[in-house]
């Protein structure tokens, strides 16, 4: 193994213990859904956001590995990293969250509760995705990298600011199409 490999997976641990945080706590939040499933009012743009969330860890986890062959790693470098990876552990507490046994759980009153924090996290999420690569490239994603961040942090900011039903009911799925159109797009294959 050269240098650069075993910095990076001395790096590595903890974005991905925070990323497999990240992942656990969506995936508790749908076992949650399934002990109180008699006491859950449903409301599925809450549940799509959840399975955007593990494909955007998912998809996270996988272009991480693509700082591995970085050789100049700086404290800056790895910070930018870690704010990253921890606002998407910020944004998969907010998925599903609002549930106890006790009163069961209106998920769509808590989508629209934690509607603001969740897609400020989120644009939040994407600009701290642009600037690790001007940290750790030197400049910005490629046109389609970039086109789509700008898309979906627009997408998540009029989220953020308006309670219209409709047009999250719009946003989840269309984001979801998004997503695995840029995962299929970018980063079908690991680099």
């Amino acid at each position: 193994m050269s240098d650069s490999n075993e910095i990076f997976n001395y790096l590595a641990v903890l974005f991905s213990i925070i990323l497999g945080l990240a992942v656990t706590e969506v995936l508790q939040g749908f076992r949650r859904l399934l002990l109180l499933r008699r006491r859950v009012v449903v409301y599925w743009p809450s549940i799509l956001w959840a399975f955007n969330l593990l494909v955007i860890c998912a998809q996270t986890w996988w272009t991480m590995f693509g700082l591995r062959d970085e050789t100049g790693w700086t404290f800056g470098m790895y910070a930018i990293v870690l704010v990253q990876t921890a606002l998407l552990y910020l944004v998969a507490g907010l998925s599903l969250s609002g549930m106890d046994e006790e009163s069961g759980y209106d998920m769509r009153r808590a989508y629209f509760d934690n509607a603001r924090p969740f897609f400020l996290l989120l644009v939040g999420l994407v600009a701290a995705s642009l600037i690790k690569d001007v940290i750790i490239n030197g400049h910005l994603p490629d046109a389609t990298n970039l086109v789509f961040h700008a898309v979906f942090a627009l997408c998540a900011t009029i989220a953020a600011a308006t309670r219209n039903e409709t047009y999250h009911k719009i946003n989840a799925p269309a984001v979801a199409l998004a997503l695995g159109a840029y995962v299929v797009m970018l980063f079908d294959h690991i680099s």
